[in-house]
């Protein structure tokens, strides 16, 4: 089974800008400390959107019609939205999590009947 050579060119784009996104994020999770970091698919979707977004941006900045994302401009662009993006996933991250130790101002609960009764069995035998 042959694709046709608009399905082909298709497939390569998106494989290209995959790639491009995956090395974006890779390199975008170099320039942060490993702990938080979102994990592999995270870090994809992380390059993959900064990759799209950055140079997206920077077209609009610059207003050239013909400007070619996949080069250097564009991925030091993508690498900066894509590391805005991690530390937005990291702030949410640590913002969202609930604090290791709560303290109830209530006094302790008695034990159950049950727990009473089989307690006291353990201790009877």
């Amino acid at each position: 089974m042959e694709l046709s050579a608009v399905a082909q060119a298709w497939v390569h784009l998106i494989l290209v800008w995959v790639g491009f996104g995956a090395l974006v994020g890779l390199v975008a999770n170099l320039f942060l400390p490993p702990n938080g970091s979102p994990g592999l698919w995270g870090g994809l979707i992380v390059g993959i959107t900064g990759s799209c977004v950055g140079p997206g941006l920077l077209t609009l900045l610059i207003g050239r019609e013909h400007f070619n994302p996949i080069g250097p401009a564009g991925f030091c662009v993508a690498v900066l939205v894509a590391v805005m993006l991690l530390l937005l996933y990291r702030g949410y991250k640590f913002l969202g999590k609930p604090p290791k130790e709560t303290f109830v101002f209530a006094p302790p609960l008695p034990p159950c009947e049950h727990v009473k009764k089989f307690t006291n069995k353990k201790s009877e035998s």
